[in-house]
């Protein structure tokens, strides 16, 4: 999905967005692309390197786009027990 209707989206009060598929495909495109700069490298950690920059580049871009970037601190922990009892 767009990032464009994504934040129409949370304009509109959406909360919770996956982004999930776009990591994966970013992780998938970055071993590829690994793997065949250097078709002699058969270390799979290199391509796996790879993948995790490729995936940490997809969520910083969204988490920037999103508005979230930098608010960390503002979240909260809540106990377990807590949090079951919202639920009940």
């Amino acid at each position: 999905m767009p990032v464009e209707e994504i934040l129409r989206g949370i304009r509109m009060g959406v909360r919770k967005v996956n982004i999930d598929t776009d990591i994966r495909l970013a992780m998938t495109g970055a071993i590829r692309k690994s793997l065949s700069e250097d078709r002699s490298e058969f270390d799979p950690r290199k391509a796996l390197l790879a993948a995790k920059k490729g995936a940490k580049g997809v969520v910083k871009l969204r988490f920037e786009a999103f508005g979230c970037a930098g608010r960390a601190a503002r979240i909260k922990p809540v106990a377990m027990e807590r949090m079951a009892g919202l639920y009940r």
